[in-house]
């Protein structure tokens, strides 16, 4: 014996069903949409600054390099080589 799925049902079910949680989280929602949006950005932007600073990783070689670098510069100038 082999039921087969009534496709109207179906979709009539998943449309009550999102209309259903639609309104719930509309009137269960702690926010305004206006605040969540704000809230969401902020976050976004946080996490995008963190991601940035720990995944930029620092090479302390090419620190090294460019602050001698920097020094030879200033030596020069201050002996007037340049």
């Amino acid at each position: 014996m082999k039921r087969e799925l009534d496709g109207g049902l179906l979709v009539v079910g998943l449309f009550l069903g999102m209309v259903t949680g639609s309104l719930v989280a509309l009137f269960t929602a702690p926010k305004t949409g206006r605040a969540l949006r704000e809230q969401i950005s902020e976050t976004v932007t946080e996490t995008g600054q963190q991601i940035r600073t720990t995944v930029t990783p620092s090479d302390p070689v090419a620190e090294s390099m460019a602050e001698g670098k920097a020094a030879a510069r200033r030596r020069r100038a201050e002996l007037g080589i340049e």
